[in-house]
């Protein structure tokens, strides 16, 4: 699924590996080794999808932590996520961490959290602290 072309790692030999985390296929076809048509059971597509899901909010003073996380942290299946947290889940988490919370501790339980409540796609969070 994965090779080495142009100097770099890509999926199906197209993408380059750092713009795929967490899709083990692009879509179904012939180019993957030992998979034929419709034997990987995704022919009808699935994987990469080309539009970031991005919101403009307006931060208060109030907020402490800004969230970048990739779906697998999400609660939302519709994006490929699904099993994870809702944004009130991880409104609560980074609450109870405390606004001085160590953002690396913070990322990972996040992280643990969506696990451990169900989600099975790839869950990559990074935390900034906002103010201070």
């Amino acid at each position: 699924m994965v090779r080495y072309i142009g100097g770099t790692w890509r999926v199906g030999g197209l993408l380059a590996l750092s713009r795929a985390f967490g899709d083990a296929y692009l879509k179904g076809s012939l180019q993957f080794e030992g998979i034929t048509a419709g034997g990987d059971g995704y022919s009808s597509g699935f994987g990469l999808v080309a539009s970031p899901y991005t919101t403009l909010t307006r931060l208060t003073p109030q907020d402490t932590h800004l969230v970048l996380a990739s779906d697998g942290l999400f609660a939302e299946e519709a994006r490929g996520g699904g099993g994870g947290l809702d944004n009130e889940g991880v409104a609560e988490l980074c609450r109870a961490a405390g606004a001085n919370a160590d953002c690396s501790k913070l990322a990972e339980t996040l992280a643990k959290t969506a696990v451990k409540v169900g989600s099975t796609d790839d869950v990559t969070v990074v935390v900034m602290r906002l103010g201070a």
